[in-house]
């Protein structure tokens, strides 16, 4: 992925540039030689498949230690994929049959009663998932009466406006910001619970839900909703894709891999976004072919009456603009959805949607791992309207502390450069934000860097104290009950992993301040 070898910027040289690591074929005595014979060049390895164009750029490269972390971390999502699945279908069920029954004595009495309520239909209205149990909240929380249009004052983040195409952009009462992030909150819930909350809490407009095909793992590992403001004449259309699920490992193994595949003008992207969004082909030869703008005859391989994100998603936003000819779009996620969301208008871009980005208004992200290179960063910074200012940018990512996500896959040049692009605004303390500098990456960008140790878990200590008493101070709608409070204990052990939660991004965007710029 070096920028000098893709003519500074520019569209790629020809041949086929892709570097694939199948972490299903790699042994320990290759994470040994990873480790101890650094003089051995990557492209050598048996499980890493090579382009020309990349195998002539990287051919000499010696594998890097994090190549080989990388291959570890693999090695223990794979070995605890199914006791994590067991584990959060138990946890799930458990938490739903207290939550559902009133509590512990709640049991008791329905017990009592003969009305015990056993929650074995997941896909219920009232069935959460375990990022529902660590914040319940669905309720949207209204721009204050006096939301001026300053957007570098000390405020917090809910009164920083979007500014697309069209200027100023509000869903009625809320900031686009309050929309988005907890449209990625609710993203990770079943299709009756989202439609519950969009059209009975929110009072919007559920469109759909759309479980997705992924032909190179053969599921439906891809989920997002889309939903309008109102069912007439909408201001806004809002697609939000579902992010990494907290025991689901084939997520976090997405999040990690450092594969990545040549897009021509796109540049070098995430090989395992691009799948979970339709991907065709690893072809790194030629984007069209990968990842052609119309599917080919026969749906491009998905099973009968099954279809790809990017495809149905943009079927269903084009129908929707149709619909509201004063909409503008809005693509919001957290997590692995934050990278699917950065990564479908780029794709909207380079099959040239100009019809659906002529109306992109705003791309927000929590949490979002990187995606691609450099040029992939500034591909997606030009599909997207510019703004006035960059905390009011319509491509904007969030990142709270030490969240562990944002700083994966890891930035390995030239094997794998990753690279995060756009305005962020990103959290070094309690709710107290900064607008990074452009180009700037957030502290730790690797996250093993060892001098960010005390202060890593100087954080998940002060978080898990703070979180407590929160509500002391703010209000008993941030009072955090057991569920929360123990996943933040997590972040004792492994620190960044609590800062992932959404319970803090949505704090974030109502609570979080940013610091004016110095003059």
């Amino acid at each position: 992925m070096k920028m000098a070898a893709r003519g500074g910027g520019g569209p790629a040289k020809m041949g086929e540039e892709k570097m694939l690591i199948r972490s299903e074929k790699v042994r320990l005595i290759d994470i040994l030689s990873l480790l101890l014979l650094r003089r051995r060049p990557i492209a050598s390895y048996h499980f890493v498949e090579t382009g020309d164009h990349t195998a002539d750029h990287v051919g000499s490269t010696p594998g890097e230690w994090l190549v080989a972390l990388t291959e570890i971390i693999q090695k223990a999502l794979a070995g605890a994929y199914y006791p994590a699945k067991y584990l959060g279908v138990a946890v799930e069920f458990f938490l739903n049959f207290v939550a559902l029954n009133g509590g512990l004595l709640g049991i008791v009495w329905n017990i009592f009663r003969c009305k015990l309520v056993i929650p074995l239909n997941r896909e219920a209205p009232n069935f959460r998932s375990m990022i529902a149990m660590i914040d319940g909240r669905t309720e949207l929380k209204p721009l204050p009466a006096a939301a001026g249009a300053g957007v570098d004052d000390d405020v917090p983040l809910i009164r920083q406006q979007s500014l697309g195409s069209g200027g100023h952009l509000r869903l009625r009462d809320y900031s686009v910001l309050e929309v988005t992030v907890m449209a990625a909150k609710i993203a990770y819930e079943n299709a009756a619970y989202i439609e519950n909350v969009v059209n009975n809490v929110w009072k919007f407009n559920f469109v759909g839900f759309y479980s997705c095909w992924n032909k190179f793992i053969g599921s439906e590992t891809t989920q997002a909703f889309v939903m309008a403001d109102r069912a007439k004449d909408a201001a806004a259309i809002v697609v939000a894709f579902r992010g990494t699920e907290p025991f689901n490992m084939q997520d976090w193994s997405t999040d990690v891999n450092l594969s990545w595949l040549g897009m021509g003008d796109m540049g070098h992207v995430h090989a395992g976004f691009l799948k979970a969004l339709g991907l065709q082909e690893l072809d790194g030869k030629d984007a069209e072919r990968a990842f052609p703008k119309d599917l080919p005859a026969g749906g491009g391989g998905a099973p009968a009456g099954k279809y790809f994100a990017y495809y149905k998603l943009r079927d269903v936003v084009r129908e929707q603009l149709r619909k509201h000819p004063r909409a503008s779009v809005v693509v919001t996620g957290h997590s692995l959805g934050g990278a699917l969301a950065a990564a479908f208008p780029a794709l909207l871009a380079l099959h040239g949607e100009v019809d659906i980005l002529g109306r992109l208004a705003a791309v927000h992200t929590y949490g979002q791992p990187r995606v691609g290179d450099a040029t992939f960063a500034a591909f997606l910074r030009a599909a997207v309207p510019p703004a006035a200012a960059a905390v009011s940018s319509p491509l904007l990512r969030v990142v709270y502390r030490y969240d562990i996500v944002p700083r994966v896959p890891f930035d390995v040049p030239p094997v794998a450069e990753f690279k995060h692009g756009g305005a962020c605004v990103y959290y070094d303390g309690w709710y107290s934000g900064r607008l990074l500098a452009a180009g700037e990456d957030v502290p730790n960008r690797n996250y093993f860097d060892p001098k960010y140790l005390l202060s890593m878990y100087g954080n998940a200590w002060g978080d898990l104290f703070k979180g407590m008493f929160l509500w002391l101070k703010e209000g008993h709608g941030y009072r955090e009950g057991a569920v929360c409070i123990a996943f933040r204990a997590v972040g004792l052990v492994l620190p960044g992993l609590a800062s992932h939660s959404l319970r803090d991004y949505v704090n974030a965007v109502r609570l979080g301040r940013i610091a004016p710029k110095e003059a």
